[in-house]
């Protein structure tokens, strides 16, 4: 029986040991010592572009800003600059569904970004069209 108990503490101590419990030797690592991780942050702004930053600490919120260690990046408020496909110009809005009476869009006009449209109370789309047009 004693040989069994002592096989059994010879296991329980190896454990111990195998699972980081109090160890013979030297401890390499000093107590009170800090890593830090460098993190970085992005977002997609509507406006297409990319923000990003990188830091200590970062936070973002989607088509808004991104802050890194308290400092902030926001998206730009310019709309991009409309590109003149068919989509987009005045003659093909002119009359289509608008989301709301008073909203305002750009539209293409001979192939220039100088058009532009107003939701009327009907919801639908009046435009800036070029002579001869609609």
């Amino acid at each position: 029986m004693k040989h069994v108990l002592g096989v059994l503490a010879a296991l329980a101590v190896t454990a111990l040991v195998a699972c980081g419990g109090p160890a013979t030797g030297d401890v390499s690592e000093e107590l009170g010592e800090v890593s830090s991780a460098l993190a970085t942050c992005s977002i997609s702004c509507g406006s297409g572009t990319t923000l990003s930053c990188s830091g200590t600490s970062c936070s973002s919120v989607d088509g808004s800003y991104v802050q890194c260690n308290g400092s902030y990046q926001y998206c730009p408020t310019t709309p991009p600059p409309l590109t003149c496909s068919r989509a987009n110009t005045c003659t093909f809005i002119e009359g289509t569904d608008c989301p709301f009476a008073g909203t305002e869009r750009q539209c293409c006009l001979d192939g220039q970004p100088t058009g532009g449209c107003y939701c009327m109370s009907n919801n639908t789309w009046i435009c800036t069209v070029p002579p001869g047009g609609p």
